[in-house]
């Protein structure tokens, strides 16, 4: 977020900066680790006694009959969104930020930027937010 304020910092934007670097020479021997182990995900939880078959039929995920032949091991994407609802004091725009997993590997994808609207409700916010995940998400899909 301090990023925004290049083109014109205040006094408080200064004090941020500071507050960040006393963090960061706290934190001077902290490690991203990526971990090449696949997640272990229960994906239902605890919907495994639900029928889903007659709720969806016989649904199956689209895929193009030319599409090419699967080769090596599965990838596991998992996308994390979040929003702050009408965080910028000034214009009350909101920020998406979301970062992407890929295994077990963090920030294949990181991403923090302010929303071109002004949404009224924190919902509003956060369905902007998931929309531009999931956009940003299905591109590296199919590029993977």
């Amino acid at each position: 977020m301090l990023v925004s304020h290049l083109a014109l910092p205040r006094e408080g934007h200064l004090e941020a900066v500071i507050h960040l670097y006393s963090y960061l020479r706290n934190k001077h021997n902290a490690r991203m680790c990526f971990d090449p182990t696949y997640p272990e995900i229960d994906m239902l939880g605890s919907f495994k006694e639900c029928d889903w078959k007659t709720f969806y039929g016989n649904g199956k995920e689209a895929i193009r009959p030319n599409a090419a032949k699967i080769r090596g091991k599965e990838v596991d994407l998992r996308l994390y969104v979040d929003s702050d609802h009408a965080g910028e004091e000034v214009t009350r725009c909101s920020r998406t930020g979301f970062f992407i997993f890929l295994n077990m590997a963090p920030s294949v994808v990181w991403f923090s930027k302010r929303q071109p609207t002004i949404k009224t409700s924190v919902f509003g916010a956060e369905v902007v937010a998931m929309k531009n995940g999931i956009e940003t998400l299905r591109g590296l899909r199919y590029k993977l």
